[in-house]
């Protein structure tokens, strides 16, 4: 990873002891990839690593200039509304003049999870 102007993607999800629990995150993590290119981790709130930090530290150390975070929720909460940008406030101190860290909305609502919920009903059981 070159160091000018390379961007990456952290994916935060909010972990669990549950096996195989992340696969719907790292698919959407392969699509980014697959579509725009960049280097995209996978990251944790809790139990499950790595966790943000680490992520956010070993793209840092890969060379990241800078780094688009995206909180992988549907709903707001205190993780979105509280924890997760008090982590993101961290750490965009620890990498200052290193590595630009911006934290983007969370999934929340948009009318394409609106078509996608209409889908999943239509495959009820």
């Amino acid at each position: 990873m070159k160091k000018s102007g390379v961007k990456a993607i952290v994916l935060i999800g909010h972990g669990s002891r549950q096996r195989g629990f992340q696969s719907a995150m790292r698919r959407l993590a392969g699509a980014l990839r697959a579509r725009r290119g960049p280097a995209v981790a996978c990251a944790y709130l809790e139990i499950t690593r790595p966790s943000i930090p680490e992520a956010v530290d070993a793209l840092v150390a890969k060379g990241a200039a800078e780094i688009r975070v995206l909180p992988y929720f549907v709903l707001s909460g205190w993780h979105v509304r509280t924890h997760i940008p008090r982590i993101i406030s961290a750490l965009k101190k620890k990498h200052r003049g290193r590595c630009r860290i911006l934290l983007s909305p969370y999934l929340g609502y948009h009318e394409k999870i609106a078509d996608v919920a209409r889908m999943r009903l239509r495959k009820a059981r």
